[in-house]
This record gives C-alpha cells, structure tokens and sequence, in this order.
C-alpha cells in the first residue's frame, strides 16, 4: 500500500483513546464497542499506536467495506501501481523514502515497478522510525538479487546532502513515491537541487503525491494526514519543479474525481467509480511528475 491515507479530516491534536473513539464515530458511524477500546487501549499501552494506522485498520476492515463498499486506500494504491508500470527503465535509482517493512527489495519494485535495476539505493528513516514500521529484515546490509544490488542509507530526504555515501554517486532516476509530502517545504528546493546535480545526463525526478485541489475538499482544515508537511497543487509544486532547474516532461493523474473537483463537495462514493489513471491532473486525487534538468 502506498502513503496515500485517507484521514478524513480527524484532529490529531486529541488523545490518542479520543481519537480512536472519534474514528469510529466519523467512519463507522457508531460508537466504538468494548473489546475494540480494549484492543485499541492494548495497542496504545505498547507504544504502537498511530493516528493512521487507526485510520487504515477501519478502512480495511470487514464492517467498513461490506457497510460502504468503498475501499478508499486500495483504489489508491492500485492507481499507483498502475502509474509505477509505466515507468521507464533505469539502471540506477535513488529512491527517497522508499523502504518497505517486508520486502528488501523496497516499496517501488514492491509496487509493481516492472524493471530491475542493477542498483537501487534506497534512503529513508532510521529503522525505528520508518512511517510503515520497523523493518522485517536487516538495512544494514546490502541486499544482493540475480538483477542486482539493493543498498540502504539512514537520514532524512531533505539533509540527502549530509548523507557521506551518496556524495559521490550518479542516477539514471531520482524517486519519491508519497514522499515529497512529508518534507517541510523550505527544505525541498535544496533536496531537488542536490538530486538535479545528481543525475545523470538524461536523468529524471520521479515522483508522485496527493492533490491539494482535492484533499482541500475532503479535509478543508487538515491535510490528509497528520505526518504530512504540505500538500501541493499540481500548478504550485509545477513552479518549485521548475525553480530547481527542471523542466516537467509528464504528469499523470491518479483517481479522477472531477464531480468533487468541479462541485468543492466531498463524496467518498465517487472514489468507487474513479478512473485510476487520467491527464486532467487538476480533477484527480494523486498525481505524478516526471521531469528532466535544465
């Protein structure tokens, strides 16, 4: 599953037992029962809880979808998937934020990305404090596949620039999948410089992030989730592309909602007939750059 949670407007500024009383209530549209305050009053006793995690649980839950029928995150993670196999092939990427908790090979190829490079550097979080969970497997050592080598790197993605090891290395790609989001916005320029002067000769900035002109309508007060920095327009993030000394060569938008785009009312059923991948890039809910240095 991608980043894209869907958190439907719910404060994070509560405790935590509030706001999983409050998830019930917007989301399932009842009161939360006994043994689901005790489990989620275990989860939060063991220091594992998150407001998306909350989240994630009752939309994937069985009450949910056979009440609503809509699986909002899996409509979202399958438009991605379907963008991540049209993607060309490059033989080495940086993938910003792209650990996944159970597969070394990360989340892009975990996502369907249908090529293999022969090296794939992934830099992300400390282990501890990966926004999927701790990993299942060790980052502390290169992971080596028939098609090549996958190699972890700790920090965050704005201070790439910090980070020794990848001083001296080229890329055919820089990837974020569901990353840039996560970054404060006056960090971004100097991370997408750093990956401009990174890149090699016909090299690309990938990557892919909620809608601002949607989100806006579904959580007018919040962004869609409490870890998120900033979310962009399409046109804003455009012009900071651009102003790093990119030039945007295509963009793609993921689950079309042009009744909500056109109407500013936010309407979860329309998600269950969304197309998963459009070019009316303003009317969708995701949506993705592709670009090149100047």
């Amino acid at each position: 599953m991608g980043r894209a949670a869907v958190a439907l407007g719910l404060s994070p500024a509560v405790d935590e037992e509030h706001y999983v009383r409050m998830a019930y209530l917007v989301l399932l549209r009842r009161q939360i029962d006994p043994s689901g305050l005790r489990a989620w009053r275990d989860i939060i006793a063991t220091g594992r809880f998150t407001h998306q995690g909350v989240i994630n649980t009752i939309l994937q839950s069985e009450e949910y979808l056979s009440s609503f029928g809509i699986d909002l995150l899996g409509i979202q993670h399958r438009s991605r998937v379907k963008w991540i196999q049209t993607l060309p092939c490059f033989d080495r990427i940086l993938d910003i934020g792209g650990s996944s908790p159970n597969r070394p090979e990360g989340a892009l190829i975990e996502l369907g990305y249908p090529h293999r490079p022969s090296r794939l550097d992934i830099l992300d979080r400390p282990p501890d404090l990966q926004y999927w969970g701790k990993p299942k497997y060790d980052q502390s050592v290169s992971a080596q596949f028939d098609w090549g080598t996958v190699s972890y790197f700790h920090g965050s993605g704005e201070k790439v620039a910090e980070i020794p090891a990848l001083q001296e290395r080229e890329y055919d790609c820089v990837f974020l999948g569901q990353a840039i989001e996560h970054i404060y916005p006056e960090s971004l320029p100097g991370m997408l410089g750093w990956a401009r002067t990174h890149l090699a000769p016909e090299g690309r900035l990938i990557f892919d992030t909620p809608n601002r002109l949607l989100t806006k309508i579904q959580c007018p007060g919040s962004f869609i989730d409490p870890d998120h920095k900033y979310e962009y327009a399409p046109a804003e993030l455009e012009r900071v592309v651009a102003d790093a000394g990119f030039i945007v060569t295509r963009k793609v938008g993921m689950v079309h909602l042009p009744v909500q785009a056109a109407s500013g009312h936010y309407d979860p059923r329309e998600f269950a007939e969304a197309s998963l991948l459009s070019d009316d890039v303003d009317a969708c809910y995701l949506f993705a750059l592709e670009a090149s240095a100047r």
